[in-house]
């Protein structure tokens, strides 16, 4: 998780994607990246600089929408 961790704070810092008082919404089907998305950004959430809100949206992929 640290190297992760490590990754998604430098891209984040090079990209400036995320801004003081943001609400972030990650949405979870259930599968190992949107889990790991969750729990790294819930982890970065502790000691980043910038406070920011974190939302999960739990999704079903087998719904057709067409």
């Amino acid at each position: 998780m640290q190297r992760i961790l490590s990754y998604m704070r430098k891209a984040i810092e090079e990209y400036k994607m995320i801004e003081e008082g943001d609400k972030i919404a990650v949405c979870l089907s259930g599968g190992k990246d949107s889990i790991t998305m969750l729990n790294a950004l819930k982890a970065l959430q502790r000691f980043y600089p910038k406070k920011f809100e974190l939302i999960a949206i739990s999704i079903d992929p087998r719904i057709r929408i067409f």
